[in-house]
């Protein structure tokens, strides 16, 4: 069926539309291009730092976790708000709250790891919690 759709050609069009060629990037302005290859290298060192922390968590793996999830998020969530806002005085606001609440998260993370069990254990503990059944509870 994917065979089909991709010899069709429907699926090209789309993917020009959702990730620009390097053509498409060629003709933006210098600033864009940073902006455009940093989101692809944050996104690619965050999967990395995913599958590392699965196989050898450290505090170092931790700290990257803390700095590349929410800058990953602030990019996204920054697209979509650009996006969906289009009321002109809201468009300010929400890019400060958002870059406070990113900054924020930051911090917090940071300190999650170096004054508790760190984000990678927190996430093995969540995915260890047992059901209890209520009648167990008395």
């Amino acid at each position: 069926m994917l065979s089909v759709i991709a010899r069709s050609g429907c699926i090209r069009p789309i993917a020009r539309q959702l990730a620009p060629s390097m053509s498409q990037v060629s003709h933006m302005s210098g600033s864009t291009v940073t902006h455009w290859k940093a989101e692809r290298y944050v996104s690619i060192l965050t999967v990395g730092a995913m599958m590392t922390a699965a196989v050898h968590p450290t505090l170092a793996v931790d700290h990257a976790l803390a700095i590349l999830v929410p800058l990953h998020t602030h990019w996204g969530l920054e697209q979509v708000f650009t996006d969906y806002i289009h009321i002109k005085p809201l468009i300010p606001i929400v890019g400060i709250l958002l870059k406070v609440l990113t900054g924020f998260t930051m911090i917090a993370l940071l300190y999650f790891n170096q004054h508790d069990i760190g984000i990678t254990q927190a996430v093995k503990d969540v995915w260890n919690i047992k059901r209890v059944n209520p009648e167990e509870l008395g």
